[in-house]
């Protein structure tokens, strides 16, 4: 299949000769290149379109025509004023922002402009009131579709993202606080991601930056704190030194993080006898976290970079402690009372991630190679001890030692051919896992678990501007081979082969002053190695968890459509999952009264989105507004009857932010969610959360202090209803949500990285 690919490439740019090249630069007044510009070339003397094409990230174009005479250029892109030149070779065209006119609102940069550029929404940050937001984080914690905080967004009605920063994946979620608001040029949200993408990437946050790189040394230091019920705290340096085309670079960093959580359990069985438990419980844990990054890039020449980059992370404390009280009731009649107190400590050896990587090109073929090591251990010890009130007491002593290791590599190749851009890849990654689960009483067995996943995948991918819109469209081969083995032995059954091909589509235009794009894709959800795991571990005496070995990864077909029109944006997307998974519970065959969690494969969940975003501006107040609604038609069967999962779940949020006199910036942020159904699950509260912040730059912004109110009223409280097969449990959830933050940073010299290295098996690690 690979052979197959490169002899179609290169066939295709052996025709390339027969045709005269176009090349040419696109950049603002400042130079900046500008990526996803509109360039159409036109022929004299009755302006006739012969093709078009957009610029890359920096900002550069290549036109294939025959020879033509005399034509001119036409190049065009939002937010700037529309220019007309010779179609000469060779040359740099400046475009000038434009002045956009609301009503009687005039708009100069305040606004965060949000368009559709063909395949994302795009953000504009710079010169807007997110510039000014305070981190990336900040940033994207802003923009209509995204929920999320720390480095983890997801997109309405998509999933988790996956976040690149300058066409480099992001590796950690501190890269996010490390870089400054002030820096971003834009930021684009993608809903339904290529080909090019992992077939399990549901949706793609791209950050491009606008400060150029300079020489010397740098560095800049966070110290943040964290005060709720309990206290943390994050103490971050980071340091840089270029000269020369050499950059070297290093991170420290140190996490305290302190949690609870507050819950309640009401659990109904339903077999010969029905079974009820009302448990209280409680958890509270710290995790010490540090992070130690060392890296070189070396820029060979403006064409050719390659560099390395080492990634160490250990927990030196990792622990946490569980009380749950349990009453149980047969038939309504008292049947026992007991008291679980659980210790579990976790041991972990330092996790360490080399990714080295080459970016360059030779002439318009452009390659991208990357390749990756991770490797991590970690022990955990429990002692639970369960006091009964009529029966005899118990304790449990078990351990749990897992063992997580991965190579990977990817490449991808893209060439301009018949004036749009031609990309092939391939991508190959190799996991081992291994699980062990061990404890001195026969309660629960011991186990063993050892997976091994080789995954082979193939994409090409082709997209073109034309006179009536741009089309995309691509195709991935993915080839999976798992192989489970339980106790040293392999397990047929359980170990699978997976040939998979996932379409994409994409077609984008533009009517009127309203652009719209509509996309196809299709992805998959592989299930994780936890929820593929055979250990069974001990919760109480009627309740245990397990995995599922037979899980079968699902299949996800996407079609959305997205529309634009000035500050106004409308994205409506139908998804149908094939074998979603869900956690679902059964009885344990020998003793029907024990529910043993674990996880199953629907058949079928149909899922209806839609979000409508107003971001204007008035004045020194721009507001943001967003509207959202997901829909699912589920059945599930319980205790014999059967119960539809079909109401709806609505969102609303209303994000403030006033540009006050002395460089203050104030946000007063407002998220609203009502009841309603989510897979097998009932949402039984409405959400209300409401977050404050107050920020001051001091020194040109070298030194900027940071004052915030996180979930001010306490709104952040589950109440869930979870239906299975026999039993239903209700549960309400406190955490340690409500804290008011104070962070300040210095830096010295910043300038955004130079390393091009984008990673392969980040999917991969997520299921570790």
């Amino acid at each position: 299949m690979k052979k197959q690919l490169f002899i179609l490439f290169f066939f295709m740019s052996s025709l390339l000769p027969v045709f005269s090249q176009i090349q040419g630069r696109v950049t603002d007044a400042n130079n900046q290149p500008i990526e996803f510009a509109n360039v159409a070339l036109y022929a004299l003397p009755d302006s006739t379109l012969v093709t078009g094409t957009i610029t890359d990230k920096n900002g550069e174009f290549s036109l294939t025509a025959n020879d033509i005479g005399n034509a001119f250029l036409k190049i065009s892109f939002i937010g700037y004023e529309t220019q007309v030149v010779p179609a000469t070779p060779g040359q740099t065209i400046v475009l000038k922002a434009e002045n956009t006119v609301l009503g009687e609102v005039v708009v100069q940069g305040n606004l965060p402009k949000i368009q559709l550029k063909n395949d994302a929404l795009v953000a504009t940050v710079q010169n807007s009131v997110l510039s000014k937001a305070g981190t990336a984080n900040d940033v994207l914690k802003r923009l209509p579709l995204l929920t999320g905080d720390d480095g983890v967004f997801s997109v309405f009605g998509k999933g988790e993202a996956k976040i690149y920063i300058n066409n480099r994946e992001m590796r950690d979620v501190s890269e996010l606080d490390n870089l400054n608001s002030a820096d971003i040029k834009d930021v684009e949200i993608v809903v339904n991601p290529g080909a090019r993408y992992d077939a399990t990437v549901k949706a793609v946050i791209r950050i491009n930056t606008a400060r150029k790189a300079g020489d010397g040394f740098g560095f800049d230091l966070r110290s943040s704190y964290f005060q709720s019920q309990n206290t943390d705290l994050t103490e971050q340096l980071n340091v840089n030194y270029r000269n020369n085309g050499w950059d070297l670079f290093g991170t420290f960093k140190f996490s305290r993080n302190a949690y609870f959580q507050d819950s309640k359990r009401w659990q109904k069985t339903f077999v010969d006898t029905l079974w009820t438990q009302n448990n209280a419980l409680y958890t509270d844990g710290l995790t010490k976290s540090l992070t130690g990054i060392v890296g070189v890039n070396y820029e060979i020449s403006p064409k050719h970079a390659a560099g390395l980059k080492y990634t160490l992370t250990d927990y030196p404390e990792d622990r946490n402690s569980t009380t749950m009280n349990s009453t149980v009731y047969a038939d309504n009649i008292f049947y026992d009372q007991w008291n679980s107190e659980e210790e579990k400590n976790t041991h972990h050896t330092p996790a360490h991630r080399l990714n080295a990587y080459y970016n360059g090109s030779f002439g318009d073929l452009g390659i991208d190679f990357n390749t990756d090591f991770y490797a991590n251990k970690q022990h955990s010890e429990s002692i639970t001890t369960e006091t009964s009130q009529e029966f005899e007491d118990r304790q449990i002593d078990s351990e749990n030692r897992v063992e997580n290791r991965m190579i990977a590599e990817k490449l991808v190749l893209s060439y301009p051919i018949l004036g749009g851009r031609f990309s092939l890849g391939n991508e190959y990654i190799d996991t081992h896992r291994k699980d062990e689960y061990q404890t001195e009483q026969n309660i629960v067995p011991s186990s063993s678990t050892t997976i091994k996943e080789r995954n082979s995948s193939f994409f090409a991918e082709y997209s073109r501007k034309f006179s009536f819109g741009n089309i995309g469209a691509g195709l991935r081969y993915e080839n999976v081979n798992s192989e489970y083995f339980s106790n040293e032995e392999r397990m047929d059954d359980q170990s699978r082969k997976y040939e998979q091909w996932f379409p994409t589509f994409s077609f984008g235009t533009q009517l009127n002053n309203v652009n719209l794009q509509l996309s196809y894709t299709a992805k998959t959800q592989r299930p994780t190695y936890r929820q593929l795991r055979g250990n069974v571990y001990y919760g109480n005496r009627f309740t245990l968890q397990t995995g599922n070995p037979f899980l079968k990864p699902s299949v996800i077909r996407d079609l959305t459509m997205i529309g634009a029109w000035k500050f106004l944006q409308l994205v409506v997307s139908y998804q149908n999952e094939r074998d979603a998974i869900i956690s679902w519970t059964e009885q344990l065959e020998e003793n029907p009264a024990v529910s043993v969690i674990a996880y199953k494969n629907l058949e079928e969940l149909p899922t209806f989105t839609a979000s409508f975003n107003v971001s204007p501006t008035f004045g020194i107040w721009s507001p943001q507004l967003n509207i959202g609604l997901l829909k699912q038609w589920l059945t599930v069967i319980t205790n014999n009857q059967p119960i539809t999962l079909n109401k709806p779940l609505t969102f609303v949020s209303l994000d403030n932010s006033f540009r006050l006199p002395s460089k203050y910036l104030l946000t007063l942020d407002g998220y609203f969610q009502t009841k309603g159904n989510y897979q097998n699950i009932y949402l039984a509260r409405n959400r209300f959360i409401v977050n404050m912040g107050l920020t001051r730059s001091f020194l040109n912004d070298q030194l900027r202090i940071e004052l915030k109110g996180q979930d001010l009223f306490y709104g952040i409280k589950d109440r869930n209803l979870l239906y299975n097969q026999k039993m239903q449990l209700l549960q309400t959830n406190r955490n340690d949500t409500r804290e008011v933050e104070l962070t300040i940073r210095y830096n010295f010299n910043t300038a955004k990285s130079k390393y091009k290295g984008t990673n392969a098996g980040d999917a991969e690690i997520k299921r570790f």
